[in-house]
């Protein structure tokens, strides 16, 4: 959240990412650094989380500009806020294919860092994924609200809120 970043977003780019890294624990960690390298957070912070400073930029201006001449995709808003870390990425792996070597090099040690360039290349190489389980977890809500209805309407569900009613009643 702090990221800006829906649930469905986070989801997103956990699956996008563990596609091809296949280690949860190690994409929550890449995420966490993208987002903090993005925001151009502190190198003492990113130091005391256990993560590389290489490469890192704090000043938001400088952080835009290098990532703007990269990819010519802007980190900000039209009204100056951080775009989610799901946005960022899903507008920066859609011109990555374009990108030349030493641009992919030079991005992935900004915003990532040594340690964690795998995972965020992982992201940036695979839009389809990404967007695919953005759509996937924006329709499972609402499969999960349809078949929750679905069983409160049923015999079953109907006798389970009369008997909650009356637990709440007598409790109550």
């Amino acid at each position: 959240m702090a990221a800006n970043n829906s649930y469905e977003q986070a989801v997103a780019l956990i699956a996008a990412a563990n596609r091809v890294v296949q280690d949860p624990n190690s994409v929550g960690a890449a995420l966490r650094t993208i987002s903090l390298r993005l925001r151009g957070t502190s190198a003492k912070e990113l130091e005391e989380a256990g993560e590389d400073t290489t490469g890192a930029i704090e000043s938001k201006s400088k952080l835009r500009s290098k990532i703007k001449g990269y990819t010519g995709i802007d980190i900000l808003t039209d009204s100056g806020a951080y775009k989610s870390t799901y946005e960022i990425l899903l507008e920066i792996s859609k011109v990555w294919d374009s990108l030349t070597d030493m641009n992919r090099a030079g991005l992935l040690e900004l915003i990532a860092g040594k340690t964690r360039s795998n995972t965020a290349a992982a992201i940036l190489s695979n839009t389809e994924d990404l967007e695919e389980a953005y759509k996937s977890a924006m329709e499972a809500e609402g499969s999960a609200l349809k078949e929750n209805e679905t069983y409160l309407d049923s015999i079953q569900g109907r006798i389970d809120q009369f008997t909650n009613a009356l637990q709440t009643f007598w409790n109550n």
